[in-house]
């Protein structure tokens, strides 16, 4: 029975997060590394040892992925005022990861026909939720949109059940009657599977997972259009 309600994952599910990722990161090691005059190695490892830091610190929370803590610790690691740099740095990163973001093939198509036969759809994503909110409404996915669930909302990142229960909430949905669609396996799909919630895994890396009978593999959004969810 096709599902009324739908369960979307958001980085690298319908869009590719790599790239715009490495070329923001780019953007912001050449510009920390010019200013402050660092080689990009210096500067690389700067960040690296911050992001490192700032996950161990905050293990399993929206805050553990915030830019602004990475660049403020890469700052203060070399004997700088956070507070005058900071805040360029990461607008630096999230503008120009913003420009460089491109929908799937497939996903405007797949979300349309899904609005139009069926019930609503729950972003559920881990991070910050101001940035989530910036993507979403930079990939014109606002419209096809009715709630957003966030890690930095619920406390927890997925797998952890409240992430899925709090969309099922909003959604006012039973388990049975909705669909998670991402591309993480372990987040994603095993995730909504503890709940009882049918998943479509979109498996970008040709991974190899024993796929229990609530879960169907695609390659893309294209390849969902060709099943009845």
């Amino acid at each position: 029975m096709p599902a009324k309600n739908l369960i979307l994952d958001l980085d690298n599910t319908v869009y590719d997060y790599d790239s715009p990722h490495q070329l923001a990161l780019s953007m912001v090691v050449a510009h920390f590394s010019s200013k402050f005059n660092l080689s990009t190695k210096q500067t690389q490892q700067s960040f690296d040892r911050a992001r490192q830091n700032t996950q161990l610190e905050l293990p399993g929370s929206a805050a553990s992925h915030n830019r602004l803590l990475y660049f403020q610790k890469m700052l203060e690691y070399n004997g700088l005022n956070s507070m005058s740099h900071a805040l360029e740095l990461y607008e630096l990163y999230w503008n120009t990861f913003l420009v460089n973001m491109t929908l799937f093939e497939g996903v405007i198509d797949f979300l349309d026909n899904f609005r139009q036969n069926q019930g609503k759809v729950c972003i559920l994503t881990d991070l910050t939720a101001h940035i989530q909110h910036r993507k979403i409404q930079k990939l014109g996915l606002a419209v096809y949109t009715d709630y957003i669930v966030s890690s930095e909302e619920v406390g927890v990142e997925k797998p952890h059940p409240y992430m899925f229960a709090r969309a099922l909430q909003k959604l006012e949905s039973d388990p049975s009657e909705a669909l998670m669609i991402g591309d993480n396996w372990a987040k994603d799909i095993i995730g909504a599977n503890a709940l009882g919630i049918h998943s479509i895994w979109i498996n970008h890396k040709n991974e190899r997972n024993s796929l229990p009978d609530n879960v169907r593999e695609v390659a893309g959004f294209n390849d969902i259009m060709q099943l009845s969810v």
